[in-house]
């Protein structure tokens, strides 16, 4: 490397030093300085040529960039906040809503049956088929209210980690349904010695409705099967419930978790549509 000289138009050989990593303020702006030095023979300096660079329009930039990140900070902070008092509003909501709708329709189911009861054989079958939709109708959304109810408890309880075996859990779950339907047989596999650290409740009702869901739409299968298991994914434990039901459209799958979406119909299998909704307001909390 060398510098040239305007003067006599010759060029001489010189040590470039980059110092670019020193930062200096000169009269309020911000400078980074390179310098070139020119040696002799015997290595002693002769002259050294330096320029500095203004930086401050980056400067001032880069601090006008952590000011804005900030600000937008306190919006994210601000609107989070703004949509968790939404929420707990439409829950108190749905909470109130749902819990005023039982009298009336446990009402509805009562006096329907005990028409049907005190007038065996004096109603027309028309009479009697309108009653009996009518108790059903009742009966389903008794289960729809109840379902709306605990959806709303999900939001507002508060939770209680703690460490303790899903395994069992799950296994407790399966024994409750093969009691309830001792006709089924069905082949359940529960992978041995998962534990998990989170509220024992709120992972009941998620392994309820997974399991409960799997041990419906097995319902068609000669050879129905079950599996409750996990993999571990990036130094985390994924736990899955897995079956051989009648599975669901792929198509579908972005409705699978929402309120009220069944993609079956109940004539084919019953439900409310609320309970992978449950299952995902649990697994977000």
């Amino acid at each position: 490397r060398a510098l040239f000289d305007n003067k006599s138009g010759k060029l001489f050989p010189a040590q470039f030093v980059n110092v670019r990593l020193l930062v200096e303020t000169l009269h309020n702006q911000t400078v980074v300085p390179v310098a070139a030095i020119q040696r002799g023979a015997d290595g002693v300096p002769l002259l050294a040529v330096g320029t500095t660079t203004n930086v401050q329009s980056r400067k001032t930039a880069e601090g006008e960039l952590a000011r804005l990140n900030a600000d937008l900070e306190l919006r994210v902070a601000r609107r989070t906040a703004e949509l968790e008092d939404v929420n707990s509003e439409l829950n108190s909501f749905s909470y109130t809503i749902a819990h005023d709708m039982r009298a009336p329709v446990r009402a509805i189911n009562g006096f329907s049956e005990i028409v049907l009861k005190n007038n065996e054989g004096k109603l027309d079958a028309a009479s009697v088929g309108h009653l009996k939709r009518v108790v059903a109708g009742s009966r389903h959304m008794g289960a729809l209210i109840d379902d709306l109810l605990n959806l709303a408890r999900l939001s507002r309880q508060e939770l209680r980690r703690q460490t303790f075996s899903v395994s069992e859990m799950a296994e407790r779950v399966t024994s409750a349904l093969a009691i309830a339907q001792p006709e089924r047989t069905v082949a359940v596999v529960v992978r041995p010695q998962m534990n998990a650290n989170a509220d024992p409740g709120l992972v009941r009702a998620v392994l309820e409705n997974l399991i409960g869901n799997a041990w419906k739409y097995t319902g068609q299968r000669s050879s129905a099967a079950i599996e409750v298991g996990c993999e571990t994914s990036r130094e985390r434990q994924a736990y899955f419930v897995r079956d051989n039901g009648v599975g669901f459209d792929m198509a579908y799958a972005d409705k699978l978790f929402g309120v009220f979406q069944r993609l079956h119909s109940n004539e084919e299998f019953e439900g409310t549509g609320i309970g992978l909704a449950t299952v995902k307001r649990i697994v977000s909390r």
